[in-house]
């Protein structure tokens, strides 16, 4: 290797890996270097079409293989390659005021100063207003009438007018912030000059620092911002944080440290800086420079590995944010929805070999806003995926978190959504099943009621925000055998009268006869015998007056027929080709057994259980195309008994079983 190569490593971030390993072992670990090619997948490329990429990007990877030493193979830098030494970011900043660069090759080299140039920044912001007018100024969002911020002219904190531009923060709180805004100490921040450093964590500072750079006033930040011992006034703001976060001209995020109150700050806003000085070196008349991006791989974002993108409520306020300035460790990153710009590279482009990558690895925002039509589960179901896993200070928080997303996508779908749910899908949508571990969420979510009182509400159990962790919801996708009963779905309003909650569907087109669709797909004219079709409306006659006993759980309820049924449940063994315990439902000489999935692990069952019916489907020709019922197992809610909670799904019962049963009853339930 070179001793040029070996001393950009010795100097790199990752170092430490080299100097771990004892001289007697090196002959166990071997050094490699690899291309990386990092290409546009987020529209419309594929592995199968890369190759006519042009918008290819190339980096040498280097990387160490210690895994015979019980260590894992790592990523130690990445290289990129310039024909000459790279130019200086500052210098060519003191140049022109624009990006109209000197002449370069695309996406090589630029040294950034450890201390960043802001300069750079409000031309970034500057380039974005100007040229994506039709991009990036559209907003998903409404208007908002008023919105607390800080001044950071005067220093303190203001209510203003929503017309107001202003800058909005984005970072991890990483414990109890001493700082934060209390009724205690309102009027006092509300003084000229009363945020002052000694007041104020250094990402806080750094962060008005920066939205003065841009020739903004205001900066929203969540914890100077929303009174945090005011439960009113915290629902007040959380219901319309996707407005402050889609509004904001530029959404700075901080994504290099997980706590508000890490003394480094914002990298680059202050001196000393901890970042790095770039040091290019030459082997065989080639100039070759470390990238300064994290290590991500082509369906990787870019803040993949960071605390930020672990986060529940920084998924919301990245997405909707039209504009985002990223502070990561080692460089500041531009994303809109047009363009993706970095400090350490020639990014800055607006032809066709633009590179565009988004830090989620795809642009979701994108597709948000486009038109969504029948493809809008598939972006439900992509979102969900992300979101499921983020986590949260606050689980209370939970559905607050993703309100905003919900909303742009009721706007681009025309679907709606009821605790998290898509109306359309309800029957469907039942089906979930929560991953392990299968916890109920205790917490309560809680807003202000169009009495303007503020109410605190359980999480249902038919939603996945009733539970902790992630759910499976491939039920929602669009299949040809997934069937609908015509179940009726309906809500309680605030003064009780139910509600219909489900939209009818459109009607499924009929194949022509003969198509093998016809075969496998669940029959359009399935007739069911145990759907008492004169009982599928609720009125509030059929409301027990019981129910408004506890008032907190008439905004969660699900209201519905439908056909229900207690049943003895035996486990016999052990089921090999499923992989999980053999449980048998029976009734009297009846019994089948379902199919239990995941969510089955570690429960324990009652001997008896209530099942009620909530979806059906056709099964695959390979297993006998019988048509199938989904069942939920239920318990009685332990604070009212007319109301019922779900435990867990039962899958593929089929209906001729079913029917066999003669203690079945049409019934009316409640599901909390």
């Amino acid at each position: 290797m070179a001793a040029e190569l070996r001393q950009a490593i010795s100097k790199g971030r990752y170092a430490s890996s080299l100097t771990d390993i004892d001289k007697g072992d090196y002959s166990k670990v071997w050094l490699g270097i690899e291309p990386h090619h990092i290409h546009t997948f987020e529209n419309g490329k594929t592995y199968s079409d890369s190759s006519k990429d042009k918008r290819v990007l190339i980096q040498i990877g280097v990387y160490i293989d210690a895994r015979e030493l019980g260590a894992q193979l790592e990523h130690l830098l990445s290289l990129q390659h310039s024909e000459q030494y790279p130019l200086s970011l500052t210098e060519l900043l003191n140049r022109t005021n624009s990006l109209n660069w000197p002449p370069h090759a695309p996406y090589t080299t630029r040294i950034r100063t450890p201390e960043a140039d802001l300069r750079l920044l409000n031309i970034w912001t500057d380039r974005c207003i100007s040229h994506h007018p039709s991009t990036c100024e559209k907003t998903a969002t409404s208007t908002i009438s008023t919105v607390r911020l800080i001044d950071v002219q005067e220093k303190r904190v203001v209510d203003a007018p929503g017309n107001v531009s202003w800058i909005a923060l984005s970072y991890c709180w990483g414990g109890p912030q001493r700082h934060c805004l209390r009724k205690g100490n309102l009027k006092h921040y509300q003084q000229v000059g009363a945020l002052t450093e000694n007041v104020l964590p250094p990402v806080i500072v750094d962060a008005m620092t920066t939205t003065a750079a841009l020739n903004e006033r205001y900066l929203w930040v969540d914890s100077m911002c929303i009174v945090q011992d005011d439960e009113f006034d915290k629902t007040k703001f959380l219901s319309v944080m996707d407005t402050i976060y889609a509004l904001a001209v530029v959404t700075i995020i901080n994504a290099a440290t997980a706590d508000v109150n890490a003394q480094s700050g914002l990298p680059g806003i202050r001196n000393p800086s901890p970042r790095r000085t770039q040091e290019p070196f030459q082997i065989n008349g080639a100039w070759l420079t470390e990238t300064l991006d994290p290590a991500h791989g082509s369906f990787q974002g870019y803040l993949d590995k960071s605390i930020w993108s672990t986060r529940g409520w920084t998924f919301q306020e990245g997405l909707l944010s039209r504009r985002c300035l990223i502070f990561t460790p080692e460089q500041i990153f531009w994303q809109c929805q047009k363009s993706s710009w970095c400090e350490g590279t020639f990014w800055e482009r607006d032809d066709e070999l633009q590179i565009y990558r988004h830090y989620f690895a795809n642009n979701l925002l994108a597709s948000l806003l486009q038109p969504l039509g029948r493809g809008w589960a598939e972006t439900y179901l992509a979102i969900m995926q992300k979101y499921l896993s983020r986590a949260f200070t606050s689980e209370a928080d939970r559905l607050h978190a993703l309100t905003g997303i919900l909303r742009v996508l009721e706007r681009s779908t025309g679907e709606e959504f009821f605790w998290g749910f898509p109306t359309t899908r309800l029957e469907h949508g039942l089906a979930f099943t929560p991953e392990n571990p299968v916890i109920r969420r205790k917490d309560h979510h809680n807003f202000i009621d169009t009495q303007g009182q503020l109410v605190f509400c359980p999480f249902p159990s038919w939603s996945w925000v009733g539970w902790t962790g992630s759910s499976n919801m491939d039920s929602l996708r669009d299949s040809i055998t997934t069937g609908t009963l015509g179940l009726r779905f309906f809500r309680l309003s605030e003064d009780g009268i139910p509600v219909r909650v489900d939209l009818p569907p459109s009607p499924t087109k009929k194949f022509d006869d003969g198509d093998i669709h016809q075969q496998t797909r669940y029959p359009l004219d399935a007739i069911h015998t145990w759907i008492d079709k004169d009982r599928q409306e609720v009125s509030t006659a059929d409301v027990p007056s019981s129910i408004f006993v506890q008032n907190h759980l008439i905004q969660s309820l699900l209201c519905f027929w439908t056909s229900t049924a207690t049943l003895r449940i035996t486990q016999r063994g052990w089921n090999n080709y499923y992989n999980e315990p053999h449980v048998v439902l029976s009734s009297g000489d009846t019994e089948f057994a379902g199919l239990w999935g995941r969510s089955i692990k570690n429960f324990n069952f009652p001997d008896f259980g209530k099942f009620v019916v909530v979806g059906a489907e056709k099964l695959r020709m390979s297993r006998g195309r019988d048509l199938t019922l989904k069942l939920l197992l239920v318990e009685t809610h332990p604070q009212n008994r007319f109301v019922i909670q779900r435990q867990h799904l039962v899958t593929n019962v089929r209906e001729s079983d079913w029917e066999k049963l003669h203690d079945r009853e049409w019934e009316l339930i409640f599901l909390a």
